[in-house]
């Protein structure tokens, strides 16, 4: 009696095809001013460039974060740097 049937299979080739489809990543780096950045990565038919916002968000919590570059909606990367708390931007600022 075989346990692994063709019909199971069948499912988790689609499964893995569709997992594959929908990657994303997010690289640490620091922007040109020194802020720390990520460059984000939405690619794939199962994501969305909202995708990659709610990645960004995630990424630089509650402070937000400035959007230094994007890419067109086929490639669906972005390039970010995220704001300083208030505190600290008061004491970076220049005079």
């Amino acid at each position: 009696m075989p346990t692994f049937s063709r019909y199971s299979a069948a499912i988790l080739i689609a499964l893995t095809a569709m997992t594959s489809g929908a990657c994303s990543s997010q690289h640490p780096t620091y922007a040109p001013d020194g802020r720390r950045s990520y460059v984000i990565n939405c690619s794939g038919f199962m994501n969305s460039f909202s995708s990659c916002l709610v990645k960004a968000g995630r990424a630089c919590g509650p402070h937000g974060y400035d959007t230094l570059k994007n890419t067109n909606d086929d490639d669906r990367t972005m390039f970010i740097a995220c704001k300083l708390p208030e505190a600290q931007a008061a004491v970076t600022k220049p005079q």
